[in-house]
Order: C-alpha cells, then sequence, then structure tokens
C-alpha cells in the first residue's frame, strides 16, 4: 500500500517524465534557437527526476531503518516482560488480527516454538 508521500511523488514523477516527453516532441519540431531552450529545460527535469527517486529511496531507506530499530527494542522489552505480561500481549495479539491468513500464520509460529520448547 502506497503512502500519501509515494502516491504524491508517483504523481509528480510521471507528470515530470510526461513533460520531458513532451519536450523531446516539440524539441524535434523546433527551430535551432528554440532546441537549445529545451534542451535546457529537459536536462532540468531530468535532474529533477533524478534527486526525486533519490530522496524517495532515502527516505525508505531511514524508515526501513527506524523500524527495524523500534523492532529490536520491542523485542528487548518483551525478553524483560514477566510470562504473565507476554500471555496478555499474545493473547491481544490474536484478538488484534483481522485474517484467517493472519491467524493461521500465528497459529503455526506457536506450533512451531511449542516444539522448540518441549525439545
Amino acid at each position: 500500500m502506497a503512502t500519501r508521500t509515494e502516491e504524491g511523488e508517483t504523481g509528480v514523477t510521471e507528470y515530470l517524465e510526461q513533460a520531458v516527453e513532451d519536450l523531446n516532441e516539440a524539441r524535434h519540431r523546433a527551430g535551432d534557437e528554440v532546441r537549445a531552450s529545451i534542451d535546457s529545460a529537459i536536462g532540468r527535469a531530468r535532474e529533477a527526476l533524478d534527486d526525486l527517486r533519490v530522496d524517495a529511496k532515502e527516505r525508505a531507506d531511514r524508515l526501513r531503518t527506524r523500524a527495524e530499530d523500534r523492532t529490536s527494542e520491542w523485542q528487548q522489552t518483551l525478553e524483560g516482560a514477566t510470562e504473565d505480561a507476554r500471555r496478555e500481549l499474545g493473547v491481544r495479539a490474536v484478538r488484534a488480527q483481522r485474517t484467517k491468513d493472519a491467524l493461521d500464520a500465528l497459529a503455526d509460529e506457536i506450533k512451531r516454538h511449542k516444539k522448540e520448547i518441549a525439545d
């Protein structure tokens, strides 16, 4: 699912790509003097597209790193929690699921972990 920012960036990217195509088409029909101006505009539009793509990748990388850090913090907190607190959190996690697939994934993980504990 794309975020509002990603959707906005996709729209801007598509807009800039279409602008470059339009400029290329106009360039082929224009005289030499106009061609130079169009070439310059195409170059600036391509630079803007490149900047937009790099910025989006950097933001995605930062978000991924932040999510990984949060997950690690939660894991450490859970490891220090009491058995009762972990059990209650597990029950709430099960109740929070909205699909059969999600519940099946939890059930599979519970079975796998039970087997590890029993061995």
